[in-house]
């Protein structure tokens, strides 16, 4: 049983840690922008990024890393998400929440 501040406390520190996690996934992908560009070009042969006003590729690098580190954070914000019901919740929905939980994370990583 936790105190209405105490449900607003842990809710903030897991908003920070959310956000902590998709910054540092975007800066992960900034920083390995021109892998995923490649691995972004395969599908579509005899195309490649260009540039048709000044500064697009940078905005088309930084929109890259960003729904890259966003895609990428997806199963640990939900997971803070979930572990942050779980209290709240019975036994045997905390077991059925627990297998979807780490069955979609096995699908995600499989994807």
């Amino acid at each position: 049983e936790l105190f209405f501040d105490e449900h607003i406390e842990e809710i903030r520190q897991r908003g920070f840690q959310s956000l902590i996690i998709i910054f540092s996934f975007i800066l992960v992908a900034f920083l390995e922008i021109k892998g995923i560009v490649q691995i972004l070009e395969i599908p579509v042969e005899n195309v490649r990024f260009f540039q048709a006003a000044p500064g697009e590729y940078f905005l088309s690098t930084l929109k890259i890393a960003f729904y890259t580190g966003f895609i990428f954070s997806i199963p640990i914000l939900l997971s803070q998400f979930i572990f942050f019901l779980l209290p709240g919740l019975t036994s045997r929905e905390k077991k059925l929440i627990i297998g979807l939980l780490l069955s979609s994370v096995l699908l995600f990583l499989f994807g």
